[in-house]
């Protein structure tokens, strides 16, 4: 197989946003009570309070940035690309480039998704090749109609790199 060939493209993913929302609704519970907790700390003295108030506000305001950062850094770089010889995973400049996941060596496909995310349409595609290397793509919006894309170009693929049966 001609492996250099150019690659023309099939389709396009990456990090959904909304795939952040579980981390995002539990850092703002964390958030809220520890906010809230403080008014039920009555007994300390006015230095204890004061600085233990400004403690639990540096901690919200510490957490929030970190987080936030992770969600923008992800939605912009993280990309899944299907083309007709190869998915191309690229998770930005702060990881190592993938290689390349050739279709032909594809043996399986699966997604899925946790409880939140079937109800927001945001999941989970893994790919596993001949060569054992599995590459599980997170934050995928619908995953399943992304899976099934792979697996017609895997099929699509591995049909046109069969030899062709001899002629009679």
């Amino acid at each position: 197989m001609s492996q250099g060939r150019y690659l023309s493209d099939l389709a396009w993913r990456g990090y959904d946003p909304r795939a952040a929302f579980p981390h995002l609704g539990a850092a703002g519970a964390a958030s809220v009570a520890l906010l809230v907790g403080r008014w039920y700390l009555d007994d300390l003295s006015d230095l204890v309070d004061r600085v233990g108030a400004l403690a639990l506000y540096g901690l919200v305001l510490a957490v929030w940035p970190g987080l936030l950062a992770v969600l923008l850094y992800r939605a912009i770089t993280y990309t899944y690309r299907l083309t007709d010889r190869a998915v191309l995973v690229d998770r930005g400049f702060r990881n190592p480039p993938e290689a390349p996941i050739w279709l032909v060596d594809v043996t399986e496909v699966r997604s899925g998704a946790t409880w939140f995310g079937q109800r927001v349409g945001v999941g989970w595609v893994r790919v596993v090749t001949t060569g054992g290397r599995a590459v599980q793509l997170t934050g995928v919006r619908d995953p399943v109609p992304f899976a099934a894309s792979v697996r017609d170009a895997v099929a699509l693929a591995q049909a046109e790199e069969r030899p062709a049966a001899p002629k009679e």
